[in-house]
């Protein structure tokens, strides 16, 4: 068997076994809707034959796409494995992204040179879209890679007047939630210790903590001392 016969498959052979044209076969595998179904059929029945595999880089490059996402998490690493959380998210993302034949770059920024050094990345277009997690409020990353016209999702958000897409929960709602749930069992010292409160989260949760005291009709102690990165414990003591 010569080396002609063990290579693979191309594009040229899938349209010569079809009887339609190198481009047809192209639309067809892109998922073109300009093709009717006879046509389909017979480039699929051809690609089954054959077992043609489409070149992906070369896909990618003629459609000017990389197939990739950078997952971006501006945290250590000794933060990013103790928490549970980032686990879970890299998980999800790495999920469907699979499933969509996306590849996944995950990249932690740390510091003002892994941020620049991320952007020159970015600039040069190697990835198609960007997904940013635990961003804080004086992050500058979310507008500069709006600026370079990449699609990009956060995940949570820098401030109530957020202008970046972004996927967040009710974190307000939840303190709320909370303290209502520990005061209908009849609790009556309540804590609460906050993120960074530099962090929009951090600062819902805490808004929503305070509110569900003053819907019990109580106030909070507000003397609790702040711990590293700015967070803060704020209780509330009171009598039935």
């Amino acid at each position: 068997m010569n080396g002609r016969q063990n290579s693979r498959p191309t594009l040229e052979q899938v349209a010569a076994r079809a009887g339609v044209g190198r481009g047809t076969v192209s639309r067809v595998i892109n998922g073109s809707p300009r093709v009717s179904e006879q046509t389909r059929a017979a480039v699929a029945r051809a690609v089954a034959e054959l077992g043609y595999v489409p070149n992906q880089a070369a896909r990618a490059l003629a459609g000017s796409r990389t197939d990739a996402v950078a997952l971006v998490i501006p945290e250590a690493e000794a933060r990013l494995f103790a928490e549970p959380y980032f686990l879970d998210l890299i998980r999800g993302v790495s999920a469907e992204l699979a499933e969509a034949d996306k590849q996944l770059l995950l990249t932690l920024v740390r510091s003002e040179q892994e941020r620049q050094r991320f952007e020159q990345y970015l600039a040069a277009q190697r990835v198609d879209g960007v997904l940013l997690a635990s961003v804080h409020g004086d992050d500058p990353l979310p507008d500069r890679v709006r600026e370079l016209g990449i699609p990009l999702v956060m995940n949570g958000r820098r401030s109530e007047a957020e202008s970046v897409p972004y996927v967040d929960s009710d974190n307000i709602g939840a303190g709320r939630a909370a303290v209502a749930h520990l005061v209908g069992r009849g609790r009556q010292r309540i804590a609460t210790v906050t993120g960074p409160l530099d962090m929009y989260v951090a600062r819902a949760r805490l808004g929503g903590y305070r509110a569900g005291l003053a819907e019990a009709g109580h106030a909070p102690d507000e003397s609790g001392r702040g711990s590293s990165k700015g967070s803060r414990t704020t209780r509330s003591s009171f009598s039935k």
